[in-house]
């Protein structure tokens, strides 16, 4: 399950179902820009989807770690105690990298790196 606003402001959650067999499917995805994403909603819709499938043939959430999600992925683990909550790796990735980055040392290194790159690339000496 992810959320995310377009550009026009809307915002679009999708629930993406990832099988024993590693095949993904796009299951549901919904605007919910006239919703208040409090966890108690975003719980709300998620045992639903869960509901119409068949809830023990689940095993995990996996989504990100925003205060109001932990909050649903809480309450459905405690409605289904077999489903666990899983924080996103990639989020947790993209948030260690943002910080990283806010560094001024590392924001220059790896502008130096982009240099270096950029001349191996288009050098056919340094080819």
């Amino acid at each position: 399950m992810d959320g995310w606003s377009s550009g026009k402001n809307h915002s679009y959650w999708n629930f993406i179902i990832l099988t024993p067999e590693r095949k993904e499917y796009l299951y549901q995805l919904c605007d919910f820009s006239d919703e208040s994403h409090t966890g108690d909603f975003i719980a709300e819709q998620i045992s639903i989807v869960l509901e119409k499938i068949d809830p023990n043939r689940f095993s995990a959430i996996v989504s990100d770690n925003g205060a109001n999600v932990r909050l649903a992925c809480d309450k459905i683990s405690q409605l289904y105690p077999h489903i666990f909550s899983i924080r996103c790796i990639a989020h947790a990735i993209n948030l260690v990298a943002q910080d990283v980055m806010k560094n001024e040392f590392a924001d220059r290194i790896i502008r130096r790196y982009n240099i270096l790159c950029t001349f191996f690339k288009t050098s056919h000496q340094a080819g």
